[in-house]
């Protein structure tokens, strides 16, 4: 039973993100904090490093576009403590959304753009019985970003010019539910996140205001113990990427961005090595959705791949590491076509249960 009680308390430290899935998503918005027992603080980094590259036919003759995503760091972190026997809460710190984009080749090289994002999340849970428990509570959450974007005079393309969207903060919201079986340590949630909406201070080549949602979305996650030292995870996530547009005031192309709605699974086991150690693997897919690389942020379509890592605990400690490799699917549309490009991430977690 020792066995199957750490690997229980190991879920919630998996730190397993998709690093540059779809639409903006970095880290899916985890909230698995919540259900550690007792008091318990956590810090975790990691960095992404992709390789986009493909031929781009929208400025004159098809030319390589050269690598085009630097490293994109992550990190997240989180404190949780009980209140009573029924109540608890969570405060979560990450940054959810980003990506980063430079091209050092061809005409369009010195082009670069980047989102940034922080949120803070508080959560409150309530257990209504031994099995069954509801959640909820505030998300705040920081915007901004930059790129460099055409220009034109008398509706003829004039090069490109810089566009600065101020950071600002707005709320959403987070709702959920947990089924628990305490006895066979199983374990269902589903999470549902709401939209933010921004109003973004914009200057630059496009002066005015841009209207920019982040996603809504549902995380289900699942955890069940196969053997006492084995323990199976999996998680799909919804995220409604058709509805958030990037179109600064007057730029005549429309929206940046033409993303539409995803859905990534991920399936993995942990499995005890002995007192203080477990290894884990996790296999992600992200199906294709039929976006149109029609804009240089269109560039992949869906991914798959794996994650490897390993857990190591002692007394009130652990420390979880992970490398992940993944595959994007390829995109093509009016701004140029992509193929064969990928992603290396790796991260690591300290928690502490005190």
């Amino acid at each position: 039973m020792k066995a199957i009680n750490l690997l229980t308390g190991f879920f919630s430290c998996l730190f397993v993100a998709p690093a540059v899935a779809g639409g903006f998503d970095i880290l899916g918005q985890p909230n698995d904090i919540l259900f550690e027992p007792g008091r318990y603080v956590e810090f975790g980094l990691g960095f992404a490093s992709p390789s986009v590259e493909g031929q781009i036919t929208a400025v004159g003759p098809p030319f390589a576009s050269g690598d085009t995503a630097p490293t994109l760091p992550f990190y997240t972190g989180g404190f949780k403590a009980d209140i009573n026997e029924q109540f608890s809460g969570a405060v979560i710190v990450d940054n959810p959304y980003g990506r980063n984009l430079e091209y050092n080749s061809g005409p369009l090289s010195g082009l670069t753009g980047e989102v940034e994002s922080f949120a803070i999340t508080g959560l409150l849970r309530y257990k209504l019985t031994d099995r069954f428990s509801v959640f909820g509570g505030p998300r705040l959450q920081r915007l901004g970003g930059n790129t460099d974007i055409s220009v034109f005079t008398g509706g003829v393309p004039a090069g490109f010019a810089n566009v600065d969207f101020e950071d600002k903060w707005a709320a959403g919201y987070v709702v959920g539910g947990a089924f628990e079986i305490p006895e066979a340590h199983v374990r269902v949630a589903v999470t549902y996140s709401s939209a933010i909406d921004y109003d973004l201070d914009t200057s630059g080549a496009y002066v005015g205001t841009t209207n920019v949602e982040t996603p809504q979305s549902v995380n289900i996650d699942l955890q069940a113990p196969i053997s006492h030292s084995t323990l199976l995870f999996a998680t799909v996530r919804w995220a409604e990427w058709s509805e958030t547009t990037i179109s600064p005031p007057g730029y005549p192309l429309g929206s940046l961005t033409h993303f539409n709605d995803t859905t990534t699974y991920r399936l993995g086991v942990v499995q005890m090595l002995n007192e203080n150690w477990a290894g884990f693997t996790a296999v992600t897919y992200e199906p294709k959705t039929d976006i149109s690389a029609d804009a240089p942020i269109d560039a992949t379509d869906g991914l798959w791949g794996a994650t490897l890592g390993a857990i190591y605990t002692k007394n009130k400690l652990k420390v979880t590491t992970a490398v992940s490799y993944y595959q994007f699917g390829d995109a093509s549309g009016s701004f140029g076509s992509f193929a064969d490009n990928d992603v290396v991430s790796a991260a690591v977690k300290v928690g502490y249960s005190f």
